[in-house]
């Protein structure tokens, strides 16, 4: 948000900032014309009173929308228009810019001096005014599960020894009708389906770190097949219908389908101003804005970010990839052309 965009001339300006002062407490005005104590018209850019009981004092504020910085002659101005109608205090709002010597003068006189400028991108708020990333939104599936080396053993009292097969049960919890492991491994994992799960989802893991932006970034979903090596230091054994399986390994392939979208906010539209004000004599910076659904502005000081701030933060062009629980059709693979992915 540019100065230039909500200020077109010196009158905006002084618009500009009597509305920087309005909170529904203070008496703010918009060029003022009073008569001084000498006699002399003095004409206020902003005119501010403070009313408590029976106390009433003013604040005077020049406003200067210039190319040049304000000059010592130009608080002077101000000081004497302090002096000749009584005013408590005397402030300077300008976009350019002190002298030297106005600072020195501004601070011998109890007045303060700010100056308007625009937000750094830091001062928005990291990573910036404008927000720039891209979601990616994984769900996964287990299109084909294969055994090596598997081998079987039959209980005593197993009927169908003719068909020694397992039936893999995604998404129940009932052991009954899932292959229970029963050999060390069930310390970690209670059935088959838990462990291939498990390899899915670090499948998962291993493609969202790569943070890979895919067709440079254009909204779309694809589909991806990753060839994933089960081994077991030990084999595992799984236990199902009076039956016994050995599995030294297992090769799964993967199905992931990303959908990828961009997301773009600009902080500032929420906003009719927002700028940072340096106060010159007390060496502090604010924030004053006017949200678009607020009747008032709001102030809020700035803090210096220290070199040593090493925080982390979300930078523009990011992906943000988030995972989806459970599986989605392994079907939906079926017919699609296999074709290499390119990086961009």
């Amino acid at each position: 948000m540019k100065i230039k965009d909500v200020v077109e001339d010196w009158g905006g300006f002084e618009e500009l900032i009597t509305d920087l002062h309005q909170d529904g407490e203070l008496d703010v005005q918009h060029d003022v014309t009073l008569i001084g104590a000498s006699g002399a018209s003095r004409q206020i850019d902003v005119l501010i009173k403070h009313k408590k009981g029976p106390y009433e004092y003013l604040t005077l504020v020049e406003c200067k929308y210039w190319k040049r910085n304000v000059e010592r002659a130009n608080i002077d101005v101000l000081y004497a228009g302090m002096q000749d109608l009584n005013a408590a205090k005397g402030v300077f709002f300008t976009t350019k810019g002190y002298q030297s010597g106005a600072e020195q003068y501004a601070k011998s006189k109890g007045i303060t001096i700010f100056v308007i400028r625009e937000l750094t991108e830091d001062e928005w708020g990291r990573p910036g005014k404008v927000v720039d990333l891209h979601l990616q939104v994984v769900h996964k599936t287990i299109a084909k599960i294969e055994p090596f080396n598997t081998k079987v053993s039959f209980s005593e009292h197993c009927v169908d020894k003719t068909n020694p097969g397992l039936s893999l049960e995604f998404g129940k919890d009932n052991n009954k009708t899932q292959n229970i492991i029963i050999s060390k491994h069930k310390e970690k994992y209670k059935t088959l389906e838990s462990v291939m799960e498990y390899a899915a989802n670090e499948t998962v893991k291993q493609f969202q770190n790569k943070s890979l932006l895919i067709n440079g970034g254009e909204e779309c979903t694809r589909y991806l097949q990753i060839n994933v090596n089960v081994p077991f230091e030990e084999e595992l054994q799984v236990y199902r219908d009076e039956k016994i399986f050995y599995l030294p390994r297992v090769e799964m392939t993967v199905g992931l389908k990303v959908s990828q979208s961009r997301i773009v906010i600009d902080r500032s539209v929420n906003y009719n101003y927002a700028f940072a004000v340096v106060d010159c004599v007390n060496d502090k910076s604010f924030t004053a804005s006017k949200h678009n659904k607020s009747e008032f502005s709001e102030w809020s000081e700035l803090k210096h970010r220290s070199e040593d701030d090493k925080q982390e933060y979300v930078k523009n062009g990011s992906i943000i990839s988030v995972s989806v629980a459970g599986f989605f059709d392994p079907k939906e693979l079926k017919g699609l052309e296999s074709v290499p992915m390119k990086k961009k």
